[in-house]
């Protein structure tokens, strides 16, 4: 009897820990299966351990482990977290998001399911992620979660229940943001109300109508993944269908964004996918349209590299409809309720008028189908030269169109001759119109030559140019670094961007740093640590860009030691916090700090005089 007794509890607990074993080895479901077709932003991190890891061998992640970076990251991240706006764990959101992070192996993901405005306003928020084997590490994780929430919600209501044979926890934690949470084999899934987290537990357990569809059966879906790059790390995809019929009629009836609601009319998703390859981070974005979808833009013949030189810093060309922009711009501006921008817009329209103008017909459809935005940055120079180019087939018949536009534009912005003259100079057998702004420093010059338009900002990068048109030289073409970051993009691009990442920041940096010698130090950032030169420049490398235009849709593909998302999201919080706090400083050190050298991507500096020469250039022409 007693061995019939335990061969029984063996048996038992075989049983109990094949059925333990197969729970918590169960694999996760995909999170494209649990969403429905209509979700409106999908977010989706598919092997967060692989990310991680694989981001750790890029360029930006060496950037951040710099001691020199930590170092001066230190005061304002402790300031940021000690901040009282800072999101803490009273609210439940950063400490749920803190333990998704910190128990992720497998899949993580953020969804927007749908959203209602009235009566009142209900967004299906979602947030997911795969523990994998560590499911019993995330349970406990959740169960002193819950505790320390308690603590500091001691008037929330926490409770579990079921719906479907699924459990499911609710933390109350205010009236208004009732946060629960799940587990879907070893995914934990939280949800911010408990109607979406019952479509989830009803679309897992496949209790769902008929009619349900899932995201993962959506064909503007499976195109927009199917776009995205090879093992890529990172998506995100927009149902701007979806989101246009929400807020789409709050655009359309408003003057300043009627125009961005015809732009996006006819777009049905969006997508954005990014991959650590090679150091790098390699992004690609991607817009289908179902209806009024632009005419596709041919692929760019790169003419304008005739303009550019071996130290050109920067290179963006493709194919523009200058006239639609025109129009488009001119009608924002009119409408913009702004009385002094109005106005001037009123003026310049009525001088073209008074001159016989018609800047679509006698001007702009001139120009194209190139056009080229080119920079450099001269040895000595406190600013960089820029320069907008464009193909032109007639000279003749352009020019005295496009002098007397000039005149017009120059009359409404900055007066008539005896207040801002033009100045004329001749180069090459052009004439330059050049007209001084400011305290001199910006000298916008424009000429024409029998192949190109050109506006730069001071006269002697317009010689430069124009003499680059008359006689040929190397380009940016033998430049090494492009030739090789090229090759990362497609060679059939309608448009083509490129920038020396490291060229351009080591002369802004030098005006950085000697702004934050003047800034001094405050409660926020120490600026004796800021880090040296070479140790940010060591980790950049150029950035790349194309973009294939096909009919219906199009996809943008770059290549970047930053990437280009993370880029403009730090660019433009950097920018908006640099501006409120020290942009007065700032202003004030570049009128008065010193030129420095070039010291861009080891290339010799270009052969210009230093500085940007406003005055007529003692240069002499080239014959």
């Amino acid at each position: 009897m007693k061995k019939i007794v335990i061969v029984f509890l063996l048996l038992v607990t075989v049983i109990t820990l094949a059925l333990v074993y197969s729970t918590f080895t169960r694999p996760a479901p995909h999170a494209a299966d649990l969403l429905p077709e209509s979700t409106l932003v999908f977010l989706d991190i598919p092997d967060f351990s692989r990310s991680r890891d694989d981001f750790s061998r890029t360029e930006l992640y060496a950037l951040w482990e710099e001691p020199e970076v930590q170092a001066f990251l230190k005061k304002p991240l402790t300031a940021l977290r000690e901040s009282p706006s800072h999101p803490g764990t009273d609210s439940g959101t950063a400490a749920i998001l803190d333990f998704a992070m910190n128990t992720a192996q497998g899949e993580v993901f953020l969804g927007l399911t749908h959203v209602t405005i009235l009566p009142s306003f209900n967004a299906g928020l979602v947030v997911g992620a795969d523990a994998g084997h560590k499911k019993l590490q995330a349970i406990t994780g959740l169960y002193k979660l819950e505790g320390s929430l308690k603590k500091a919600n001691p008037d929330g209501n926490f409770e579990d229940k079921r719906y479907l044979g699924v459990k499911y926890t609710v933390w109350q934690i205010t009236p208004d943001l009732p946060i629960c949470h799940a587990f879907f084999n070893s995914l934990v899934v939280f949800t911010l109300g408990e109607d979406t987290m019952r479509d989830l537990i009803a679309s897992y357990t496949g209790q769902v109508p008929p009619n349900f569809k899932r995201l993962s059966t959506s064909a503007r879906f499976a195109n927009a993944r199917q776009h995205a790059a090879k093992n890529y790390h990172f998506l995100g995809y927009v149902n701007v269908e979806q989101v246009l019929g929400l807020f789409g009629p709050l655009l359309a009836f408003s003057p300043q964004t009627s125009g961005a609601f015809q732009k996006l009319d006819g777009m049905d998703a969006s997508a954005f996918s990014m991959t650590f390859v090679d150091r790098g981070v390699q992004d690609v974005g991607f817009l289908s349209y179902s209806r009024n979808a632009p005419k596709p833009a041919p692929p760019t013949q790169r003419k304008t590299l005739a303009l550019t030189s071996p130290d050109t810093l920067f290179y963006s060309v493709g194919s523009a409809n200058l006239a639609t922009f025109y129009e488009e711009g001119m009608q924002a501006l009119s409408q913009s309720g702004n009385a002094s921008v109005m106005l001037s817009v009123g003026q310049f329209q009525q001088a073209l008028r008074t001159h016989g103008i018609h800047m679509r017909e006698d001007i702009l459809q001139q120009f194209g189908p190139e056009t080229a935005v080119i920079a450099s940055w001269r040895a000595g120079a406190r600013s960089p030269d820029v320069a907008f180019v464009a193909e032109i087939a007639n000279e003749e018949k352009l020019r005295p169109a496009l002098d007397n536009a000039m005149n017009a534009l120059k009359q409404s912005a900055l007066g008539d001759d005896e207040k801002a003259p033009w100045d004329e100079t001749e180069s090459a057998g052009q004439t330059l119109r050049t007209v001084q702004v400011g305290a001199g420093l910006f000298a916008p010059t424009y000429t024409t030559t029998r192949q190109f338009f050109i506006l730069a900002n001071t006269p002697d990068y317009t010689r430069e140019l124009v003499a680059r048109v008359k006689a040929s030289k190397p380009t940016l073409a033998a430049s090494a670094a492009y030739q090789e970051s090229i090759k990362r993009v497609p060679a059939n691009g309608s448009s083509y961007g490129y920038a020396d990442l490291r060229g351009l920041f080591e002369p802004l940096y030098a005006i950085t740093k000697s702004a934050a010698s003047q800034i001094g130090n405050n409660e926020f950032v120490d600026m004796d640590k800021l880090p040296q030169t070479e140790t940010i420049s060591k980790h950049l490398f150029p950035f790349v860009s194309a973009t294939v235009s096909q009919p219906g849709q199009a996809t943008a593909t770059s290549f970047s030691p930053v990437g280009r998302s993370m880029a403009m999201i730090a660019g433009v919080g950097a920018g908006i916090w640099a501006a409120t706090e020290f942009g007065p400083q700032l202003q004030n050190a570049v009128t008065t700090t010193p030129a420095w050298p070039r010291k861009s991507s080891g290339a010799a500096a270009p052969s210009a005089p230093p500085g940007n020469q406003t005055a007529p250039s003692q240069t002499p022409a080239t014959p």
